[in-house]
C-alpha cells in the first residue's frame, strides 16, 4: 500500500497569555493569569473541498442538550464565531496533567472527570477552587466529501505558511536610545504546553439529527444523514465512552529552558498513563522538536519577525495607553505567526523514542541526530480519527500546561504563546 499525505486544515490558535509564577510547597506550579487574545483564531483549509469545517452548536431544550454543526465551509475564526464567545472572558491557565482527556490530575492530588475546572471565566478564577488548575476545551466539526481520511497533525508542506507549532511570542519594548524593539521572554510557556484531542465514532441519536436538519446550516449546502461524536457535558455526571480516543500533541520536545542539562534531548513527561501496569501512551502521542523564529532574510541579522515590527513601528509614536502587544501581533499581524516561524520536525514513529530510552538507559535521549531517531512531517503512528467520507465528526480540542512536564517549573517564566495546529490526512492506494 502507498500512503498518500494531504494538507487539510490549518488552525491558528493566537493565545496570548500573560503568566507569572509562583511557589507552592515543594514545586514550583506556573500560573498563567491573563486572558486568551481570541482574536487571531483562524482556520484556513487547502486542498479545495478535500476537508469543511463548522462551528460547534449548542442548544438545550426540556433539560437535554444537543451538539450539532453550524454552516461548514472552507475557513472558520473562533475569535469572531458567537459559538465561541466564551473565549473572550477565560481565566489564565494553571498546570494540570492527564493521559486520555478524561481524567484531569489536580494540584491537590484530586482527579476532574467532569470538567469542572475547564474554561474557567475571570470572575471564577479567583474562587478558592480555581486555584487547583484551568485548562481549555473547544469543539469543532470536520467532513470529507472527497473520500475517507485518517487525520494527524503536520507540519504542512515547506511551501506552506501554517503547520504546527507552539512557539513563545516576543515582548514588545520601548527604549529611549533604541526605540522600539521586540524582546525574548526570560522564560518559556510553550516548552510545557500540550494540545490533546479527544475523539470517537459514535452516532448521535435520530433525535439530535432531526435538530440538525431543521436549521438552516443543514439546508445551506450539502445535506448528511448522520453525525459522530459524542463527549461529556461539563459536570454532567454522564460516564465517558470506551469509544473515546485521545491524542497528544507534544510540541517543543527537545526544548528545555528550565533545564538546561536536557538541552538538545526528549524527556518523557512521567507519568504518563491512568495505571501504571498500562504503560506509557507511545501510540497516541504526536512529538515535535523544537519550532524557532525564521532568521531575517536579507542580512542574517535578527529575526524575520522583529524586522517585520520595527517596520510596523517605524516613524510612529505611541501614547502610554497603547497596548504594543495587540497593535502588533493582533492589529499588524492578525494573527498570522507562522509566516515567521521555522517549523521543527516530527518524530516519524513515536515508538522509537521508548526503544532509544530503553537501550541508552536513561531518562533522556538526544534527538537532534536524524541518523538517531527518523523525523518526518507527521508522526505515521499516531493519528487523531478516521473520517468516513460525508459524515461530520466532532472533535473535542484541549489546551494546557503540563504539570508534569520538565519545564514546568519556576524558571518557565512569563509572558505569551502562539498555537498554531494543521492537520494532514492520510490515504491509501493499491501499488500497480
Amino acid at each position: 500500500m502507498t500512503k498518500i499525505y494531504i494538507k487539510l486544515i490549518t488552525m491558528a490558535l493566537a493565545l496570548a497569555l500573560s503568566a507569572s509564577v509562583v511557589m507552592m510547597s515543594s514545586y514550583a506550579w506556573m500560573v498563567l493569569s491573563g486572558n486568551p487574545a481570541a482574536t487571531g483564531i483562524q482556520v484556513a483549509v487547502g486542498g479545495g473541498n478535500t476537508i469543511l469545517i463548522a462551528p460547534n452548536v449548542k442548544t438545550e431544550e426540556d433539560g437535554k442538550v444537543y451538539n450539532y454543526p453550524g454552516y461548514f465551509s472552507e475557513s472558520l475564526n473562533f475569535g469572531v464565531s458567537k459559538e465561541y464567545e466564551y473565549l473572550h472572558n477565560l481565566a489564565g491557565l494553571r498546570p494540570v496533567s492527564t493521559a486520555n482527556g478524561i481524567d484531569w490530575f489536580l494540584r491537590s492530588g484530586t482527579v476532574d472527570s467532569e470538567l469542572a475546572y475547564a474554561n474557567l471565566s475571570k470572575d471564577e478564577a479567583d474562587a478558592e477552587f480555581a486555584k487547583q488548575c484551568n485548562y481549555v476545551y473547544l469543539d469543532f466539526w470536520v467532513v470529507s466529501p472527497s473520500g475517507d481520511h485518517t487525520l494527524r497533525v503536520s507540519t504542512g508542506e515547506p511551501k506552506d505558511v501554517g503547520g504546527s507549532f507552539v512557539i513563545d511570542l516576543m515582548n514588545p519594548v520601548y527604549d529611549e536610545e533604541t526605540g522600539y524593539s521586540l524582546e525574548p521572554q526570560k522564560g518559556s510557556a510553550a516548552a510545557s504546553v500540550r494540545i490533546g484531542f479527544l475523539a470517537n465514532d459514535v452516532t448521535l441519536t435520530d433525535e439530535t439529527m432531526e435538530k440538525y436538519m431543521a436549521t438552516h446550516a443543514y439546508k445551506y449546502g450539502r445535506g448528511y444523514t448522520s453525525l459522530r461524536g459524542l463527549y461529556v457535558e461539563p459536570k454532567s455526571g454522564t460516564p465517558y465512552l470506551d469509544a473515546d480516543r485521545f491524542t497528544i500533541y507534544e510540541p517543543n520536545a527537545d526544548y528545555h529552558p528550565a533545564k538546561e542539562e536536557y538541552s538538545g534531548c526528549y524527556v518523557p513527561t512521567t507519568p504518563l498513563a491512568i495505571n501504571a501496569e498500562d504503560g506509557y501512551i507511545w501510540d497516541k502521542l504526536a512529538v515535535q522538536l523544537s519550532s524557532g523564529w525564521k532568521e531575517a532574510a536579507n542580512d542574517g541579522s535578527g529575526t524575520a519577525i522583529e524586522q517585520q515590527f520595527t517596520a510596523a513601528t517605524y516613524g510612529k509614536t505611541y501614547t502610554e495607553e497603547t497596548n504594543l502587544f495587540t497593535d502588533f501581533y493582533v492589529k499588524t499581524l492578525q494573527g498570522q505567526i507562522a509566516p515567521y516561524v521555522a517549523k521543527g520536525q516530527f518524530i516519524k514513529h513515536t515508538e522509537n523514542l521508548e526503544n532509544s530510552l530503553s537501550a541508552a538507559g536513561s531518562d533522556h535521549i538526544a534527538v537532534g541526530d536524524s541518523s538517531n531517531i527518523d523525523t518526518s512531517g507527521a508522526a505515521e503512528d499516531t493519528y487523531i480519527i478516521k473520517l468516513e467520507r460525508n459524515v461530520p465528526q466532532r472533535i473535542r480540542m484541549f489546551v494546557w500546561i503540563e504539570s508534569q512536564d520538565v519545564d514546568c517549573s519556576a524558571s518557565a517564566g512569563s509572558g505569551a504563546f502562539a498555537v498554531n495546529i494543521e492537520f494532514a490526512g492520510e490515504t491509501e492506494k493499491d501499488d500497480e
